[in-house]
């Protein structure tokens, strides 16, 4: 354990009492707290992804850069009062089983399979 605090004075500068805090440095406490940072971790990241797929199903139905689908995602949210998170998570959700047009779904495998024939390969 450590202890963090400061000494309190009254207004002659005479120590009444101190405030402070004490600090769990164990080893059980920091694989503890290393959890907890990991799991906040992993949950923004799967919060980040169900937003970027959201975003590239709106950039993809409405022609759209990324900026903008996120600004659609963003004043839906704000709307709707609901979570940007949870927002994105059921607009995925809603889309993943509709199956686009075959002549879409035809275009965009043609487009899949000779991508690598348009790769600039001089781009940074």
């Amino acid at each position: 354990m450590v202890v963090v605090g400061t000494a309190l004075a009254n207004d002659s500068g005479t120590v009444v009492g101190t405030e402070g805090f004490y600090v769990d440095v164990t080893e059980a406490a920091i694989r503890q707290l290393q959890a907890g940072v990991t799991a906040a971790v992993d949950e923004l990241s799967r919060s980040r992804a169900v937003i970027e797929q959201a975003k590239g199903m709106l950039m993809f139905a409405y022609g759209v850069d990324a900026n903008r689908a996120f600004d659609v995602l963003v004043w839906r949210s704000q709307q709707t009062n609901i979570k940007l998170r949870e927002l994105a998570a059921q607009l995925v959700d809603d889309l993943t089983p509709v199956t686009l047009p075959t002549q879409v779904r035809t275009r965009v495998d043609q487009l899949l399979i000779t991508a690598h024939q348009r790769v600039d390969h001089h781009r940074s």
